[in-house]
């Protein structure tokens, strides 16, 4: 079973899934933040319902603590849109530490993240299906360390998957070194934005690692039609590690949602991307991506 903000359900029933987006995001006030700001409801649901209309059915909110996480929110869209939506708990990068960090003791931490995924979050006890971590730019800091080791051990206790921000696509690496060392098997983890770094040696690595990797970057070159990505996907394939790619888009910026006036959109992999991949790697490869490989991911199989 796995959990969503309406409940559990069967990891079989999840269908297409993608593993890495923002649908209600607050990450901060500052009016640096508010292109990245999505807080409306009913632009969230026509952007799911676009999605759900190329086929898709589950979408994983990466919103951990202090990073403007809404459950009651992700309630209504889910119930409006008639889709799947797994919430996180967790801790964000240096940058998004919440306040409250360096005050709790490592224990009083861990307490706050056990307690969201035993009792659930907000008034509905909303319960997370997994438990994200991150880190920053070529650089792990001693604070992203102390939340890696205790958001890891919460997870290891309460068999729950961890997807990660590796910011530009860095330090997925020593991210997975980090959480290996609190005894998490790292079939459990999917490290995210790797595409980014476009550097495939680099993302088969961590693959023959045994982790997941997001591949959540796709629709930043519609001209080239992502030609890159593409090309970047098929060598993958190629190289065996097909069985470890989760695609998404990490679509969490107004510029992104066709509803406030951007592209192109959560229906974008599904409707479009979808050609130059079949077309490439085939239908079997494409379908693991953004069905077979969340799904495994998130059963803790």
């Amino acid at each position: 079973m796995v959990n969503t903000v309406l409940g559990p359900v069967e990891a079989a029933d999840l269908g297409v899934t993608y593993i890495h987006e923002h649908l209600y995001v607050k990450p901060n006030e500052l009016p640096a933040f508010y292109p990245y700001t999505l807080d409306d409801v009913d632009r969230g649901v026509a952007e799911i319902d676009n999605f759900m209309a190329a086929g898709g059915s589950t979408i994983v909110e990466l919103s951990p603590l202090n990073f403007g996480r809404n459950t009651e929110a992700l309630r209504v869209m889910a119930k409006r849109a008639g889709c799947h939506i797994v919430c996180v708990t967790g801790l964000h990068k240096e940058e998004h530490l919440p306040s409250w960090f360096d005050r709790l003791s490592d224990t009083e931490i861990a307490e706050v993240i056990a307690d969201e995924i035993e009792d659930g979050i907000g008034t509905h006890h909303v319960k997370p299906g997994a438990v994200k971590v991150g880190t920053s730019l070529n650089a792990i800091t001693e604070r992203e360390r102390r939340a890696i080791r205790i958001c890891t051990s919460v997870a290891v206790g309460h068999r729950m998957p961890m997807i990660t921000h590796c910011d530009k696509g860095t330090m997925a690496l020593e991210q997975l070194s980090l959480i290996e060392a609190e005894g998490m098997d790292p079939s459990h983890v999917c490290l995210s934005h790797v595409d980014l770094t476009l550097d495939t040696a680099y993302i088969a690595e961590i693959c023959w690692a045994g982790a997941y990797v997001s591949l959540d970057h796709v629709g930043r070159d519609l001209a080239g039609r992502d030609h890159e990505r593409v090309a970047m996907i098929k060598e993958l394939v190629d190289l065996g590690v097909g069985g470890r790619l989760c695609l998404a888009g990490d679509m969490g910026k107004k510029d992104y949602w066709p509803s406030y006036g951007g592209k192109p959109g959560l229906a974008y992999i599904l409707a479009g991307l979808k050609r130059e991949l079949v077309g490439c790697i085939g239908e079997k490869a494409f379908d693991a991506m953004v069905r077979a490989n969340p799904q495994r991911l998130l059963s803790w199989e």
